[in-house]
């Protein structure tokens, strides 16, 4: 039987960990006109017109890493009363922490993870962060799942 391999992600920003000087590093992405196509068709969006992040990655303790900053997009969606397009502009924080595997089954208590809600880190996967992953899952949480057109509403009969 032929081993099947998970489908490469829409945006792919993957960042080597031990690259991440001491004080940390900034990343600026920007999703070109293809992957916002993609992320659309994955989304089930009528459109994805713009969508950047700028992210901060930081050492934390234990061989953990923070990621911190924001999410920014353009997004058209069917309005589920009318199907007309609604426009809508996302802004969302993000903070989320990362850690080696072994780190993640131990649940190490230290005082970073109640900074991040007491959340279980994500796993850093071969080494590397891939901040467009994060950034899409980010918008994907953003998304409203119910958009409504200003005024619609669901008439009795």
């Amino acid at each position: 039987m032929k081993k099947q391999h998970p489908p490469s992600p829409e945006l792919s920003r993957p960042l080597r960990v031990d690259h991440v000087p001491l004080g940390g590093i900034r990343e600026h992405i920007v999703a070109t006109p293809l992957e916002c196509k993609a992320l659309a068709t994955r989304f089930g969006l009528e459109d994805l017109s713009q969508l950047e992040a700028v992210l901060n990655v930081d050492r934390a303790q234990s061989g953990m890493f923070s990621v911190t900053g924001y999410v920014q997009a353009h997004v058209t969606q069917s309005c589920v009363v009318t199907l007309e397009p609604v426009f809508s502009e996302i802004h969302e924080p993000v903070r989320v922490l990362f850690a080696p595997p072994h780190l993640i089954k131990s649940r190490p208590e230290t005082g970073i993870l109640d900074y991040y809600e007491s959340e279980d880190p994500e796993p850093i996967e071969q080494g590397k962060i891939d901040l467009g992953e994060l950034a899409a899952q980010c918008l994907c949480m953003a998304l409203n799942p119910y958009p409504r057109k200003e005024g619609a509403s669901f008439e009795e009969k």
